[in-house]
């Protein structure tokens, strides 16, 4: 069990202590927590100023419910001068504090593994499971914190968040370690960095991937959504890689201050590892990647580039070519990335996650390329309700310029009228009377199905891997997936 003062030491030597009052030596913390409700006998609470609430407001909840120690921005003096006998450390940014306390706790597990971050606004799931894929290749046990899940060598969790809470975080790499894993691999999400969820991890290599729209009801603006990714390559280490897409305007940016060792990927000449695409089929791409041609079950440009990513991870990491692409073309795709479904009657549904300009673009780009000549393209997509707004409109207008029929339907509506969300899309369209609106996505995947013709590929975006739908406040089961099956089928 880890005493105080060695958490205190941790936080002194980051710079973050401010002062400190009370007995603060050698009494022993059970546990920590940023969350009041969490919080019991010999737990250490970090208050932390949040966008909904003020953990300040709690501090003599925990008090009462038995933490001994607390960490926080504002010194309570009432509760202090009430609870003498508590020790407390004032710090200079609460957030920051409870990410060096997270590590210290769990002693530092990353330092033991062999870790991959990936930041960027589409890739990052495809990319991180390729990284899985190809360190348990290399006979690694390996971890993964991605969208869709997180493993611990062969055990599957549900994931929670993109990027779990920092505790969580160095909770689940510790137990990664305590159960003899050597390498992970995770995502690494804008709000993760900017809430200092990924402070005090060790990481051996980031990846960025690229930067489109996304986000911007959280960051404002591109400029600082794009600041918040550089962080990942700010912090690296000069033994680190930092790997970045030569093609994205943003790539030499997102590494111009980095200290880590730059290794650039892309099509175009300058990229350190040079891909380009030889044909691109349905069951998966042909490459020329660094000079050597291969084949991957991968479909579509855009994962073209994430193959590329995952192999100068690996050759970053040290290990041969001939070794990296051997892993990386039997890995398998992601669910809910360009998820080929087999359906009856002579059609083909493709159900991704895109639900960004960029990604839908890209995906309706993929899927053409390699549809058959003479098939009608159906796009079925939404957009989130309670975020950015702007993009809705974009998004529109990218599927009726790039489909041939499309069909506008809820996402997650969250605590939006789903009709204001569909107007939205409506904004973006010069042809609005074309598409077909309909809010209920069930509904909709139905009417797709009625009126799809024989040799039609229907595309299904926006949900991808999600087995729910959020409306309102409650999360119920749906699964694009399940629902094509069920309409699509005999």
């Amino acid at each position: 069990m880890i005493v105080l003062h060695e958490l205190i030491q941790r936080l002194a030597s980051a710079g973050l202590v401010q002062q400190q009052l009370g007995h603060t030596t050698d009494i022993p913390i059970d546990h920590l927590a940023n969350d009041s409700r969490k919080v019991g006998p010999g737990g250490l609470f970090v208050a932390v100023k949040g966008g909904q609430t003020d953990g300040h407001l709690f501090i003599e909840k925990t008090v009462l419910n038995g933490a001994i120690a607390i960490v926080c921005e504002a010194m309570p003096e009432q509760v202090r001068e009430r609870f003498p006998g508590i020790a407390f450390v004032q710090v200079g940014d609460a957030r920051a504090a409870l990410a060096e306390l997270a590590a210290c706790f769990y002693d530092n597990p990353t330092r033991s593994l062999r870790l991959v971050g990936v930041t960027g606004t589409n890739g990052k799931t495809t990319t991180a499971f390729l990284l899985h894929h190809m360190l348990e290749a290399f006979g690694h046990k390996t971890g993964l914190l991605s969208t869709i899940e997180y493993r611990i060598g062969t055990e599957v969790m549900e994931a929670s968040h993109t990027t779990p809470d920092v505790l969580d975080i160095n909770r689940l790499f510790r137990r990664m370690v305590d159960e003899g894993c050597t390498a992970a691999s995770m995502e690494v999400s804008s709000h993760a960095l900017m809430q200092e969820r990924v402070r005090g991890l060790t990481f051996e290599a980031g990846i960025f991937t690229n930067l489109t729209r996304d986000h911007l009801d959280y960051h404002g603006t591109m400029e600082a959504y794009r600041d918040a990714k550089k962080r990942l390559f700010d912090g690296l280490s000069p033994a680190a890689g930092a790997i970045y897409n030569a093609d994205d305007p943003s790539g030499l940016p997102m590494v111009a201050d980095t200290r880590a060792r730059r290794l650039s990927y892309g099509r175009h000449e300058g990229a350190d590892i040079r891909f380009e695409i030889r044909e691109s089929r349905l069951d998966g791409l042909r490459l020329r990647l660094d000079g050597a041609d291969r084949a991957f079950r991968l479909v579509g440009a855009f994962n073209a580039y994430n193959l590329a990513a995952a192999y100068a991870a690996g050759r970053s990491m040290g290990y041969a070519a001939s070794d990296v692409l051997n892993a990386l073309s039997e890995a398998r795709p992601v669910p809910g990335r360009f998820e080929y479904l087999h359906v009856s009657r002579r059609r083909t549904v493709v159900v991704d996650y895109a639900h960004t300009p960029d990604a839908l673009e890209n995906i309706l780009r993929a899927v053409r390329e390699v549809m058959p000549v003479g098939a009608r393209l159906w796009c079925l997509f939404g957009c989130g309700g309670d975020r950015d707004r702007d993009k809705r409109r974009i998004m529109g207008s990218i599927a009726e310029a790039n489909a041939d029929r499309v069909v506008v339907t809820s996402d997650n509506p969250r605590t939006e009228d789903p009709e204001v969300i569909l107007n939205d899309i409506r904004r973006g369209m010069s042809r609005p009377a074309d598409v077909l609106w309909v809010v209920d996505r069930r509904e909709a995947i139905a009417i797709a199905a009625a009126r799809s013709e024989l040799g039609d590929v229907i595309l299904i975006a926006g949900k991808g891997h999600e087995p729910y739908q959020v409306v309102g406040v409650q999360k119920y089961p749906f699964d694009d997936r399940e629902e094509a099956r069920k309409w699509f089928g005999p």
